[in-house]
């Protein structure tokens, strides 16, 4: 048979597609993923050796979720948690870098775990759907806890959702048609809202409420009596809280000109997270950092609730006669493949003349910035110095407000969601602070 010039074209094309997909989609070096399936949950075990931290996503058909995880010399380990799962079904599971392009991927893997029954002695009586009642539902640190009772039903199907990941899971009565128990959000962050879902098995909504994940923040540690920031005063200053509120006020103090607040924050581009908790958290952590230094330290805000105004955010540090402010932020913008650590000095504000005169200030921004992407690795890094910030603008000591990655950018959103990263982006700041302080004469 004769194959014509067309058809032959054709073939070659086809197979070039298939070599690319290949390419895509088959690891390189050997690479692979391998899954253990365990009663609701599934263990993830790979080689990555050129990745810190990579991207996860799972899904079946009741269950998915999102997380980073970080590898130990390039082996990583994780867990997949399935609570929905109780039947043979298709488990999807791709790793990608943080910027988003596949590393690895599995989707051939079947779930069959050993699902509970319903409890003998039960059975449904034909009752309307009703409501679930004297319902008790809260959202925890280990997730949603739940006790309600629907009188006449032995199963309800429970489902809860936040950004991060989803869960469907048929649960069964107990006693008295009473239902209790947890439902683990292990890959939800801190702060987001959760829905969360009773239906009966044919979906009709029994119950439905919206909770907020709560924070977790570390202790406040011990200031050090000795260490390398002894007798330096630093006030961190977290950018926005959780609600705005509208304010316009003098620029600078030798300025006649004002600044309003701009409503609305940074949100991830991938976490959906928003800014000031993100400021919070890391803040927290670069609190303990310098505390262990021995350096004192006062926190502008320590909730997400608590506002401060424009020019608050200078005379709390200014009243305190702190050494330095750091005033941290997230980044945005609409070109989501801009990176790096942007700080920001004060340029014409007589305060700020006071301080340092332009070129100073400038080294002392660069200073902060060097030590900050010494310990974060990020690179690509700016100090600029306007007049656009009142609490830079009216402080009376040196002040720098950092922004500290892009929340538009899908890496820099991934890293700064995650304790490792941001431990880094604190300790990479005291570094920053240690040598100030080393300039500024206040150290040996």
């Amino acid at each position: 048979m004769e194959i014509g010039v067309l058809s032959v074209k054709k073939i070659c094309i086809l197979l070039l597609c298939l070599v690319l997909l290949l390419s895509v989609f088959t690891p390189a070096n050997g690479e692979s993923l391998t899954v253990k399936v365990e009663p609701h949950r599934a263990l993830l075990s790979f080689d990555l050796a050129d990745r810190e931290a990579v991207y996860v996503t799972y899904k079946t058909a009741s269950d998915n979720g999102e997380f980073v995880i970080y590898g130990q010399d390039g082996h990583f380990e994780a867990v997949c948690e399935l609570p929905g799962t109780d039947k043979a079904v298709k488990l999807n599971v791709v790793v990608y870098s943080l910027g988003g392009k596949v590393l690895l991927k599995q989707d051939t893997v079947t779930v069959v775990p050993k699902g509970e029954g319903p409890v003998s002695g039960l059975s449904y009586q034909g009752r309307p759907a009703g409501s679930a009642r004297e319902a008790v539902i809260t959202a925890e640190l280990d997730g949603i806890h739940y006790r309600f009772t629907t009188p006449g039903r032995d199963t309800v199907v429970i489902k809860c959702k936040s950004p991060q990941e989803s869960h469907t899971v048929t649960i069964y009565a107990g006693e008295d048609y009473w239902y209790e128990g947890v439902i683990a959000m292990p890959y939800t962050y801190a702060d987001d809202k959760i829905t969360v879902m009773v239906t009966t098995p044919t979906t009709s909504t029994l119950y439905s409420g919206e909770f907020q994940m709560p924070t977790n923040f570390p202790p406040v540690a011990e200031q050090a009596a000795e260490g390398r920031l002894k007798g330096v005063k630093v006030c961190i200053d977290p950018g926005h809280q959780a609600k705005t509120q509208v304010e316009t006020v003098q620029l600078a103090p030798n300025m006649n000109k004002t600044a309003t607040t701009t409503v609305g924050m940074a949100k991830g581009v991938v976490t959906s997270r928003r800014e000031s908790i993100v400021v919070l958290e890391i803040a927290m952590k670069l609190r303990n950092v310098l505390l262990a230094e021995g350096a004192e330290v006062l926190m502008t805000r320590e909730t997400q609730d608590q506002f401060v105004g424009m020019l608050e955010r200078a005379e709390i540090p200014n009243e305190w006669g702190a050494d330095f402010v750091l005033r941290l932020h997230c980044n945005n913008r609409s070109n989501a493949s801009i990176q790096g650590i942007h700080i920001f000095c004060p340029y014409a504000s007589e305060y700020a003349a006071q301080v340092a005169d332009v070129d100073t200030y400038r080294e002392m921004g660069f200073t902060l910035l060097r030590a900050m992407e010494a310990v974060t690795g990020a690179s690509g890094g700016k100090c600029t110095l306007n007049d656009t910030y009142v609490g830079n603008n009216w402080s009376k000591m040196p002040s720098f407000l950092v922004e500290m990655g892009y929340m538009s950018n899908k890496e820099e959103d991934l890293l700064m969601a995650n304790e490792p990263y941001q431990k880094k982006l604190a300790e990479g700041m005291a570094e920053g602070i240690i040598q100030l302080s080393q300039m500024r004469g206040l150290i040996e």
